[in-house]
């Protein structure tokens, strides 16, 4: 393939194309309720739940609002035993205060619905327990919530410009100094050609991480197969390529440095 410069063998996946710029598309959505995870009675937010949004997509919009780190937040939700994925209870002590997230969970079972920590895949059904925030304060009263957006496809222009991207980060001088210390260690190890590209991966982590989120692309690894599938059209435009053949120079994959 043209795009070797990707540094990664996995096969992408065909993934659902999204409807036209300016389309006009009717998402389906649910309602759900939302209040701190505390006893006694409780004020509540609306959260207006988009069509293919999850619990991950409600707490970046709350940690966004709240100005606190996403990974501080849970949600919860009460489950029959018979209907919970795992039986502990996340929820008020016996002193009367909250004990928060998984680490602090007690084995329970009961006949009646339990407050069982959501995982971050998982699409809510109704009335939702927020932790790891003191109240709701910042959060409007109605709280949309999207899907993550995650480009398939691009244009050529958006091809080349993307390109031009990672062409400056992997020119950076910090870049270009780590990958000189792998060739030079891939070569006093008489190393197999076949192993650079893996190695390589390790080492455009860090600049990739930084490009492909701004294209609507998940972070490295899952996202350079998203970014292969996108480019998928332009594979074989000579501009688009031109700029593979350079950017495969910059960062050794012609292995022009072995000579």
């Amino acid at each position: 393939s043209s795009q070797s410069w990707l540094s990664d063998r996995s096969t992408p996946t065909k993934l659902a194309p999204l409807p036209a710029p300016g389309a006009a598309v009717a998402m389906a959505c649910q309602w759900l309720d939302l209040q701190l995870l505390q006893q006694g009675f409780q004020a509540q937010k609306k959260v207006q739940l988009l069509d293919g949004a999850t619990v991950g997509d409600i707490l970046k919009k709350v940690a966004q609002y709240k100005m606190v780190p996403v990974a501080q937040l849970f949600l919860t939700e009460a489950r029959w035993t018979d209907n919970a994925h795992c039986l502990c209870r996340v929820g008020p002590s016996s002193a009367g205060a909250i004990t928060g997230g998984a680490a602090d969970a007690i084995p329970y079972s009961s006949s009646g619905p339990i407050q069982v920590k959501l995982h971050r895949n998982e699409v809510p059904e109704g009335e939702v327990s927020l932790g790891g925030v003191e109240d709701l304060d910042d959060l409007p009263d109605i709280i949309t919530v999207q899907a993550k957006f995650v480009r398939t496809e691009l244009t050529k222009a958006e091809s080349l410009d993307l390109q031009d991207e990672l062409i400056a980060a992997y020119s950076e001088d910090s870049v270009q100094t780590a990958l000189e210390k792998l060739q030079i260690r891939f070569k006093a190890n008489n190393m197999a050609q076949s192993k650079y590209p893996r190695l390589l991966a390790d080492v455009l982590l860090v600049p990739q991480r930084k490009v492909l989120p701004k294209w609507g692309f998940d972070a490295p690894p899952k996202g350079i197969v998203q970014m292969l599938t996108a480019f998928v059209p332009n594979d074989d435009d000579p501009d688009v390529a031109l700029k593979v053949t350079i950017l495969n120079g910059l960062i050794g994959l012609d292995m022009a440095w072995l000579s």
